[in-house]
C-alpha cells in the first residue's frame, strides 16, 4: 500500500466555520513539520545544510577513489589503433599480467569500479557484495596499460576545443577478451603484446560487446619503449606501463570500513556475520 501524508476528510462537517487566523495557521515556521509522532525526517536550515556538504564531501572522495588513470573505452561501432605497453608471457605461454576481481556499480550517473574486498580479508565481507543484485556481481579482470592514439577533442570547460591523442590509459578486460588477446600474444612473431599496436574494433550495442573492443588486427611490433616514444612524439615516461597496486597505484583497494562510510554497498548483518559470512563466496 502506497503512503501518503495527505489526510481523507472527516465524514461530517464541523458546526462552524473555524475563524480565518486559524485556517491560515500551520507548523511554526521554525519547527519541523512532525509526521505524527513527535519525530520528522525532514532536514532544514543548518541541518539540511550540513547534509548536503557531507554527502558532496562523500560524493568528492568516491571521485578521488576511482582509478586515478583513465581506462580505456570505446563507443559501440568505433574503431581505433592502441599500442599495449606490457602483456609478457611467462614459461607456460600465458600473459603474465595482475588480475582482480571488482565491482562495477552505478553511482548517479557514474560507473565507478572498486575492488571486491572479499578476496583481502576473507573476515570481513564484501559491502558490495552484500547488495545482492545483478549489478553488484564480481568480475575477475586483468590490467595492462595502452596508449591510445585516438583524437579526442574537449567540449565544455576551460578546456573546451583542446585536442587529446596518445593517452596512456589503463587497459582492464575480463577473461574472455583476455583469451582472445593470448592467442594473438602466442604468435612467434610477437611474443606478447608488448610493443604492440592493434587496430581495433567495437561492435553494434545489440551485439553485447566488451567496452574495450570486440575485434583486434595486428598492425606492428615495436621492439623497445623508447621506439614506441619516438614514432608518436611523446615523452618516454609516458610510455612506460603504469604502478597497479600500492599506496601510489593505479588500482585503489578500500577496505569494508571505508566504502560502508562513503555510502557504498550495505553492511552485513544478522545470522552468520559474526563468523564473517560472505556473499561473494557464493558467486
Amino acid at each position: 500500500m502506497a503512503l501518503t501524508f495527505a489526510k481523507k476528510a472527516t465524514g461530517a462537517a464541523p458546526a462552524q466555520s473555524p475563524p480565518k487566523q486559524q485556517e491560515a495557521a500551520g507548523p511554526p515556521k521554525d519547527k519541523p513539520a512532525s509526521t505524527g509522532g513527535g519525530m520528522s525526517f525532514m532536514k532544514r536550515g543548518a541541518a539540511a545544510k550540513a547534509a548536503a556538504i557531507e554527502e558532496e564531501a562523500k560524493a568528492e572522495e568516491r571521485r578521488a577513489q576511482m582509478n586515478r588513470m583513465r581506462r580505456f573505452k570505446m563507443g559501440y561501432n568505433e574503431d581505433c589503433q592502441i599500442t599495449f605497453l606490457d602483456g609478457k608471457l611467462d614459461a607456460e605461454g600465458v600473459l603474465d599480467i595482475p588480475r582482480y576481481y571488482e565491482h562495477r556499480i552505478q553511482i548517479g550517473a557514474e560507473w565507478p569500479t572498486f575492488v571486491c574486498t572479499a578476496e583481502i580479508d576473507p573476515t570481513q565481507p564484501c559491502p558490495i557484495c552484500a547488495l545482492n543484485t545483478d549489478q553488484s556481481r564480481r568480475a575477475l579482470v586483468g590490467v595492462m596499460t595502452v596508449i591510445d592514439h585516438s583524437k579526442y577533442t574537449v567540449k565544455k570547460g576551460p578546456n573546451a576545443g583542446k585536442v587529446y591523442t596518445n593517452q596512456r590509459k589503463l587497459f582492464v578486460a575480463k577473461e574472455t577478451t583476455l583469451k582472445q588477446l593470448n592467442k594473438l600474444a602466442s604468435k612467434p612473431e610477437r611474443n606478447g603484446l608488448a610493443g604492440c599496436t592493434f587496430d581495433v574494433s567495437r561492435g553494434p550495442e545489440n551485439t553485447n560487446p566488451p567496452g574495450v573492443g570486440s575485434t583486434f588486427d595486428f598492425v606492428t611490433k615495436h621492439k623497445t619503449l623508447a621506439l614506441i616514444a619516438e614514432k608518436y612524439g611523446i615523452p618516454v615516461e609516458e610510455c612506460v606501463p603504469a604502478q597497479y597496486d600500492g599506496d601510489d597505484g593505479e588500482i585503489q583497494y578500500l577496505p569494508p570500513a571505508k566504502l560502508l562510510s562513503l555510502g557504498i554497498g550495505k553492511a552485513h548483518g544478522g545470522v552468520g556475520f559474526e563468523k564473517g559470512v560472505n556473499a561473494a563466496s557464493e558467486l
